[in-house]
């Protein structure tokens, strides 16, 4: 997970600072905060010389110093540091005038706080320091006043232990996250997630952060807990330039990580730039995935029952998604364009629906919509393509079933009607007795019910079924 995701409770934090003030009272303490929060200097000079308490807080415990260090007002905060605010003075929710000013990224206003005595090591309740605010917010001179005044530059915080260089690089902020190395950050840190400073640069696109870390001695082929390394998280995260060096820099363009190469990563997102690199790289074209894929927007193909992933290549997949530019790339490559995967399920089968579920998007949630017309268009020419570069319309996988139960799955007519055309057999049954037909007529597979009507009626006319009757 990346930093951003915290920046949901500085949102809360920061929503009940400036929510929370009261200053409808004519008590000095609370005009002294209404004067700071509307950046009236003059009003604010003249209750400060009016001995009025310069470290009352509002009601949630944010007194005048937080929203002089909020507004980022230099001439307010030194009016009332000069009168004796207190400069680690915290909120309810534990947000000091100094956290306030890292948000703001200002480096003035964190000089000025540290001068007069801010802690640079004082944490948020989730262990949040300044220096990982000030990291994440990308101000290196305010990094570097922290850093000057003894900040801890491998404090983690405690929701995602994550650190401060984690924080600098995911925000792609490369000049702070030189300080930060430069002062000893630990560039092998893991988070409890176990992702690396290296993986947060490959997973944003960062170049300049990701030679910083390999400069400092990074292995260019760290995994994380998934046993992703950063090459695979680039290619995942879509960065065509990032995958380019790190393939420079010596990264093993085979390393599989959670059962998966980065090429088959590449196909998946159908990224034809990332798979050139890849290839040109020397990525074993014909590499087998070791387990199934991650789901990712703009997969319509859901993969259920009896077919498995594993085994399967580049070239499989792609035939699978109906990448008609892929699958050509691929084989124009050298791809075998017949290997099956392990249950014996080719491209062809694929290709043709073998393993389709409608109702359902590839997060496996019920939709209720039929997706199926769309893809038939598409994959009857992901069908042409397999069957021109060597797909067999006999090939029986594993659990029995044929390109021919495939197009049965999605309704496909006209892939059914060029299947047969081409001497397919329309009345195979499969290992629990199903045939293209019965399927068409209704079949219980995945959490839905979908009838065929017209398929079933096209496979009865090319002679399904009559030795049934």
């Amino acid at each position: 997970m990346q930093p951003r995701a915290l920046l949901l409770g500085r949102a809360v934090f920061l929503l009940a600072f400036l929510v929370g003030a009261d200053p409808a009272t004519g008590q000095d303490g609370l005009s002294l905060i209404e004067a700071a929060r509307n950046e009236d200097a003059a009003a604010v000079r003249a209750l400060v010389e009016a001995q009025a308490p310069v470290g009352t807080p509002q009601p949630d415990g944010a007194t005048a110093l937080h929203w002089a260090a909020h507004r980022d007002n230099l001439e307010i905060a030194d009016i009332l540091l000069r009168a004796g605010a207190d400069v680690n003075v915290e909120n309810e929710l534990g947000v000091s005038p100094l956290s306030l000013a890292c948000a703001n990224g200002s480096a003035a206003m964190v000089e000025k706080l540290l001068a007069h005595g801010a802690d640079a090591n004082q944490t948020l309740p989730t262990g949040v320091t300044p220096l990982m605010t000030c990291a994440r917010t990308g101000s290196v001179e305010a990094v570097e006043s922290l850093l000057a005044r003894g900040a801890r530059v491998n404090d983690r915080e405690t929701v995602r232990g994550q650190t401060a260089l984690m924080w600098a690089v995911a925000e792609k902020h490369s000049d702070v996250a030189a300080a930060l190395i430069a002062a000893g950050a630990d560039v092998r840190a893991r988070s409890l997630g176990e992702f690396t400073p290296l993986l947060f640069a490959a997973q944003q696109g960062d170049v300049a952060s990701a030679r910083l870390l390999l400069d400092a001695g990074v292995d260019v082929n760290e995994a994380g807990g998934n046993g992703s390394a950063a090459l695979l998280v680039a290619t995942e995260s879509r960065h065509p330039a990032m995958v380019r060096f790190l393939i420079e820099a010596g990264a093993d363009v085979d390393a599989i990580g959670a059962g998966r190469t980065a090429l088959h990563a590449a196909v998946q997102q159908k990224r034809r730039d990332i798979v050139e690199l890849l290839l040109a790289g020397g990525a074993d074209i014909d590499a087998r995935l070791l387990g199934r894929l991650p789901r990712v927007p703009g997969d319509l193909s859901v993969t259920s029952g009896p077919l498995s992933m594993v085994g399967a290549t580049p070239f499989w997949l792609a035939a699978k998604f109906a990448d008609l530019d892929l699958m050509r790339l691929l084989a124009d490559r050298g791809a075998d364009t017949r290997l099956a995967n392990e249950g014996g399920t080719t491209p062809l089968m694929v290709a043709a629906g073998l393993g389709w579920v409608d109702g359902s998007d590839r997060y496996g949630r019920v939709k209720f919509n039929d997706d199926s017309v769309r893809r038939e268009r598409h994959d009857l020419e992901a069908v042409k393509l397999a069957m021109e570069l060597g797909g067999d319309v006999h090939a029986v996988d594993d659990h029995g079933q044929t390109a021919m139960h495939g197009a049965a799955y999605m309704g496909g007519d006209t892939i059914v009607q060029f299947l047969a055309d081409r001497g397919a057999p329309v009345d195979v049954a499969d290992n629990d007795g199903w045939t293209p037909l019965s399927i068409a007529e209704g079949l219980y597979v995945g959490g839905t019910f979908q009838v065929r009507p017209t398929t079933a009626a096209l496979l009865r006319q090319l002679g399904a079924g009559q030795d049934s009757q």
